[in-house]
């Protein structure tokens, strides 16, 4: 972990966490997140689309978990909970969907805004 995924954790502020946040990590720590949907294939099979259909979304939901805006569609687990990730480090470690994080106790709700704050001009 430490050598791994934790370099990522250096974007922890709202204004370094950035979509290109979504793509700065070891590439060990890739293969490691990408290696659930090779393992489950000979158990879950599915037609190839689906699997393509699958990594690619996967893909965008990364970019938008990494955009620091307050805003989510529960049970994805959105960007708001995301950058809790970011910063506390010891919580909502899941994937796409909030549900296991809520299992194992590790599902930190944010109580307030986290991304960065919108400026409007003349106020």
């Amino acid at each position: 972990y430490k050598y791994v995924h934790m370099p990522s954790h250096k974007y922890i502020k709202p204004e370094t966490l950035t979509p290109w946040a979504s793509i700065a990590f070891h590439p060990l720590d890739g293969i490691l997140q990408a290696s659930p949907y090779l393992i489950m294939m000979p158990f879950v099979p599915c037609h190839y689309l689906t699997h393509v259909f699958m990594v690619f979304f996967t893909a965008i939901w990364a970019t938008y978990i990494h955009d620091s805006m307050d805003f989510n569609i529960d049970p994805i687990m959105g960007s708001k909970y995301h950058t809790v990730h970011h910063t506390h480090y010891i919580y909502n470690y899941g994937q796409i969907f909030i549900f296991c994080d809520w299992f194992w106790g590790t599902l930190k709700v944010p109580d307030g805004p986290t991304g960065v704050p919108v400026k409007r001009k003349g106020v």
